[in-house]
């Protein structure tokens, strides 16, 4: 079963100041990206602005998933880029057509392969034998 913890909705309805700040941190990131400094007000305004689109519009989404999406279509849109609502509304909007279309054609999600490898990559390096080489021994 899959774990809604990290859904929009559920943060919204259980843990508003997590979702709060997450989407604080991620407006943040991007301003940051584009090489931006904006205000710390804008930077607030743009995050209530977020929460309540994420709630209303996009509530399914995982976090990890919308920090995909707007990272992607930061990258992928030609210059110049602005970070305010309506653009950050077609990169989830984008990113949420693309996954829709995928599922019904049963391809695999770009954001599910990354997931998959950040997944495997973390079980492996969790699994490693760790060898001690030599005598631990140094103050004798």
């Amino acid at each position: 079963m899959k774990d809604k913890s990290n859904q929009v909705w559920y943060l919204y309805a259980n843990d508003i100041k997590r979702l709060k700040t997450e989407c604080y941190e991620l407006v943040q990131k991007l301003y940051l990206q584009l090489g931006q400094s904006p205000e710390p007000e804008i930077v607030i305004m743009m995050t209530k602005s977020l929460v309540e689109d994420l709630s209303t519009q996009y509530p399914s989404m995982e976090m990890q998933e919308v920090e995909f999406a707007l990272n992607k279509g930061l990258r992928e849109t030609e210059p110049p880029v602005f970070i305010n609502v309506p653009t950050y509304n077609k990169f989830l909007r984008d990113y949420r057509n693309k996954k829709a279309l995928k599922k019904q054609t049963n391809q695999i999600d770009q954001y599910d392969n990354y997931k998959k490898r950040v997944d495997t990559m973390g079980k492996a390096l969790n699994n490693r034998e760790i060898k001690k080489i030599g005598n631990g021994n140094y103050n004798k």
